[in-house]
């Protein structure tokens, strides 16, 4: 144990939300605190506030990680004058294509500050070989330098149990899709909504509910006015926010996840439903054929009719539902948690290499 690698790990960011990030960093963690290899603590700023964030930022953070050997930034920001090498985590650059997507203030220290900062780190780790892709082009970093760790799907998402089949559509039984997360542009919540409404008036998406689980209905104004000009307002439940330890029941409840993004830095709640026995359907783009290869339904994300054609079949041929469960369980299987930490420790170890 004396020869551990001392690791701090800053969740001054993770701490503040519940995206993609947040899961990776918390989850990560968890996983490298029950390692012998390494020493891992948590680090973060004292306050929420601006002016908190800013001094952490600005030097704030030297005191915190003067006993570590390497510093772990597990959410696109690391803290200037630290003192230590550190390493950086990427997840995507998709906010170069959709800014709208967003705040403010994020974008500009994307904008400013991110490629700079990824140039300064001694390894950034990203979880797919797209991303990786992405960020040599977007920002730069030399492709030595980048470490690919695929992430992992956390245990409340691994059941025993197999998704049951669909429950039979006579009788105004209406099949339930699930759109995960908030529908921010490159999410493409576009193209669900307009399936639902073109759909044949005799086919069972026609039918169908959706529910939205990352957002309240009136933070998304357009989608919210979208919905009511398509007469969907009946069929499309927002759920707000699901905390995430119910998101494995919302899925397990859900005929078929509905993933259509138009760009992802690997895709949790995809892996999720599969992991779980849930059909996907999902864009054909981005890393998305990476991570979830075989074992989801991959459609065009700009082919209305395509996407109509895919959830009809998933909702009406047994046989084709079952290959995606047993096909999705297999696929999402081989991402774990601990392979990621593995990994990551690799990464670790070579950034201190490096350095020395």
């Amino acid at each position: 144990m004396s020869d551990a690698l001392r690791v701090a790990v800053d969740m001054t960011f993770p701490n503040r939300n519940t995206a993609g990030s947040s899961m990776y960093a918390v989850e990560l963690l968890r996983e490298l605190q029950q390692r012998d290899e390494v020493v891992v603590g948590e680090v973060a700023a004292n306050t929420g506030g601006l002016p908190g964030t800013l001094t952490w930022l600005a030097g704030g953070a030297r005191a915190a990680v003067a006993a570590t050997d390497l510093v772990h930034c597990p959410a696109f920001v690391a803290p200037w004058g630290m003192g230590k090498p550190f390493v950086l985590t990427v997840h995507d650059t998709s906010i170069f294509d959709f800014p709208e997507d967003h705040p403010f203030e994020w974008l500009e220290y994307i904008r400013a500050f991110l490629g700079r900062r990824a140039r300064a780190a001694a390894r950034v780790i990203t979880g797919t070989e797209q991303s990786r892709r992405d960020i040599i082009q977007d920002l730069g970093v030399p492709a030595e330098r980048i470490a690919v760790t695929p992430y992992g799907v956390a245990r409340r998402f691994n059941r025993a149990a197999p998704h049951p089949d669909p429950p039979p559509r006579e009788g105004g039984n209406m099949p339930q899709l699930l759109f995960p997360g908030a529908p921010s542009r490159r999410k493409n919540l576009e193209l669900v909504l307009r399936g639902m409404a073109e759909a044949p008036a005799d086919s069972v998406l026609r039918r169908a509910n959706l529910a939205i689980s990352g957002a309240d209905r009136d933070a998304f104004p357009t989608y919210r006015d979208k919905v009511k000009a398509l007469g969907l307002e009946s069929r499309v439940r927002w759920t707000g926010k699901v905390p995430r330890e119910e998101m494995p029941r919302l899925m397990e409840l859900s005929d078929a996840v509905v993933y259509p993004s138009l760009q992802e830095g690997f895709g949790f709640p995809a892996l999720e439903a599969m992991s779980l026995g849930t059909p996907v359907i999902a864009s054909n783009t981005s890393c998305l054929p990476e991570v979830l290869g075989d074992g989801a339904l991959l459609i065009d994300p700009t082919d209305v009719k395509g996407f109509i054609a895919a959830v009809e079949a998933v909702l009406t041929r047994p046989e084709l539902r079952q290959e995606l469960v047993a096909k999705g369980r297999a696929r999402a299987s081989h991402f774990t948690w601990e392979r990621c930490a593995d990994l990551t420790i690799d990464a670790y170890r070579e950034a201190l290499h490096a350095r020395s």
